[in-house]
């Protein structure tokens, strides 16, 4: 029953770090930041306030609830308000929102205004001293992203700050379009197989490239054949070459001689048939007769077993 006990809590306990890894929020990304947002994306009052956007890199649901957001990583040493540092904004856990699901997004208002709802920040960019905004985990030790971006430049040009290729941090850069709520990767883009098509739309040169490299294998296995051919019989040569005479004539009579051998052995029955003979010479005893013949007379007492017609019941005769 204890090691039952075990093997369950064990198993518990497998299930609960399996579940805290696959919603790691150490997966989330900050993809793209926006400030002088005049006539662009507004929020769900119709006001256009700066925003920045989260990307889930991970291909499972990651709850984000918990976590901090801020511009201020000094933390305990910013001013406190109800415990919690100012510029510190914890993301609100009543929220169904707040679960981000598969290569996702969340977009939140950075407007200081954080009675809007679950997505309004505590703070603003526009009048923050920092250049630079940062994702705290639950326990607002662990840093889990941070964003430094070019702060006077998104404040006096209308243009996104993000990453070029979703998620991936070493391509941030300047973007021409802003895509809140949405991939960044608005360039398009031809496919190698458009590619192809739109260079060879009758299939002739891949027909060529096909047919070409199937010969060229064909050439090739035929030459490694020929040359492993040539090669094993180089090799057989060379051995046959270092053989002696006197080597090749010890072998011809060890031959020779194991063939005598084989030809000497008798068999089993061979063997008994010459055994007996012998014991029998050795012993005087020999199959030569003395051509007397000896008649024994029957004695006054028969063998029933022997004497058969004794057992039979004679024919009865009628007296005269």
């Amino acid at each position: 029953m204890k090691y039952l006990n075990k093997i369950l809590v064990l198993l518990v306990a497998l299930l609960v770090t399996g579940s805290t890894f696959g919603q790691s929020v150490r997966d989330l990304r900050f993809n793209e930041i926006f400030i002088k947002n005049t006539d662009n994306f507004d929020d769900e009052y119709g006001r256009h306030v700066p925003w920045v956007e989260i990307f889930n890199t991970a291909y499972n649901t990651v709850n984000l609830a918990g976590c901090y957001l801020t511009d201020d990583t000094t933390g305990l040493a910013s001013v406190k308000k109800n415990g919690i540092p100012e510029h510190w904004y914890r993301i609100p856990k009543t929220d169904v929102n707040t679960a981000m699901q598969q290569r996702s997004f969340a977009v939140f208002y950075m407007d200081a205004q954080p009675l809007y709802g679950t997505f309004h920040v505590n703070f603003d960019p526009r009048t923050s001293k920092s250049s630079y905004i940062a994702l705290i985990s639950s326990d607002g030790k662990d840093l889990i992203d941070l964003m430094v971006y070019p702060k006077q430049q998104l404040m006096d040009t209308a243009m996104s700050y993000g990453l070029a290729h979703d998620g991936i941090v070493e391509e941030a850069e300047m973007m021409d379009q802003f895509t809140p709520g949405s991939t960044n990767e608005t360039k398009v883009t031809i496919s190698k197989q458009e590619k192809l098509k739109r260079d060879d739309p009758y299939g002739i040169g891949l027909a060529v490239i096909s047919i070409s490299v199937v010969f060229v294998a064909l050439i090739v296995i035929y030459l490694m054949l020929k040359l492993f051919g040539y090669a094993t019989k180089k090799i057989a040569a060379r051995n046959a070459a270092k053989s002696t005479p006197a080597e090749e004539t010890k072998a011809a009579v060890a031959a020779t001689s194991t063939e005598a051998k084989d030809d000497d052995q008798i068999t089993g029955e061979e063997a008994a048939a010459i055994a007996m003979a012998l014991h029998m010479h050795f012993n005087s005893m020999h199959d030569e007769e003395s051509e007397i013949i000896t008649i024994d007379m029957p004695s006054a007492h028969y063998s029933p077993w022997a004497q058969k017609e004794l057992t039979m019941k004679k024919t009865p005769r009628l007296r005269k």
